[in-house]
């Protein structure tokens, strides 16, 4: 892989914020939509590509839009996944000194003002990661957009996209588990940081336009949930990871809490979504495929 790297420069806040944004096959007015709602709000953008086919051509427009100087990229020689992705990003936060990253998905669009909410709790030694509530472009994801008072909450994680990470808390961690690959790493990583005695919050404002999949609402039994139809690759990952993080964190994950939500994730697969079987299939590889990780 290779990386190029500008110093950083000096600008009026609090302190120097790094953001970083893990890129795979991007669409393009979406990542320049990203780029154009963060810059204003922090030092430098890092963003690590996970060997896209195309992404020199993105690349050229951003870079003529935004310039250079405050925008680094890291080139992966092919897709190792989000875990070591995120890895790497604060890998370089640590190395450069940032004390606070943003993390970003490509297609997701922070709100004005959200790294200056973030700013306000900074100063609260025992908080290692924060997020804020969510807006998605399809749904309102359930656990996504809880907690709508006035004050900020305790949560057992916050998703990727939107999270304001303590460096210092984060180098008390082993890191991102990149034997993940993708789906569930922001879970894994939430629950780490609580290990080592942090504290995960949500703050009460809606601070990111963020999109889960092109899911639409289904009914179940009499309650709603959410039809995600995502790939049956995808499907594999979070089958496997699920019960990864059930053996990982076996009392924040029972086991019959675990057999149920994969319950109820096949029926709605089922009942509701196009290639149900070639899903199906690939959860159960992966549910098999977790006891080799």
């Amino acid at each position: 892989m290779n990386v190029e790297t500008k110093k950083r420069t000096g600008e009026a806040s609090p302190f120097p914020v790094l953001a970083g944004i893990v890129l795979y096959e991007p669409e393009e007015e979406r990542l320049m939509e990203n780029l154009a709602a963060v810059l204003p709000q922090v030092q430098h953008v890092l963003l690590v590509d996970n060997h896209s086919s195309c992404l020199s051509r993105i690349r050229a427009r951003v870079v003529e839009q935004f310039g250079e100087e405050r925008l680094m990229w890291l080139f992966l020689d092919e897709n190792k996944g989000i875990a070591y992705a995120l890895a790497r990003i604060m890998d370089y936060a640590c190395g450069q000194g940032f004390p606070w990253v943003l993390t970003l998905d490509q297609d997701s669009v922070c709100r004005p003002g959200l790294v200056e909410q973030y700013f306000c709790l900074t100063g609260q030694p025992e908080i290692g990661q924060m997020g804020c509530r969510i807006t998605d472009r399809n749904f309102t994801e359930p656990g996504l957009t809880e907690g709508d008072g006035a004050e900020y909450q305790e949560v057992p994680f916050v998703i990727t996209s939107g999270s304001f990470m303590n460096v210092k808390w984060y180098q008390k961690t082993a890191g991102y588990d990149e034997k993940m690959f993708i789906d569930g790493v922001d879970v894994d990583i939430s629950y780490a940081l609580r290990k080592a005695g942090a504290k995960v919050i949500r703050i009460p404002f809606d601070g990111l336009l963020h999109e889960v999949g092109h899911g639409k609402p289904v009914k179940l039994l009499g309650k709603e949930y959410i039809a995600y139809q995502h790939s049956p690759e995808r499907n594999y990952y979070i089958a496997r990871n699920n019960q990864y993080l059930q053996r990982k964190y076996p009392t924040e994950f029972s086991r019959i809490h675990t057999f149920l939500y994969e319950l109820r994730m096949e029926l709605v697969i089922g009942l509701y979504e196009d290639q149900r079987w070639e899903k199906l299939k690939n959860r159960w590889k992966g549910i098999r495929d977790s006891r080799k990780m």
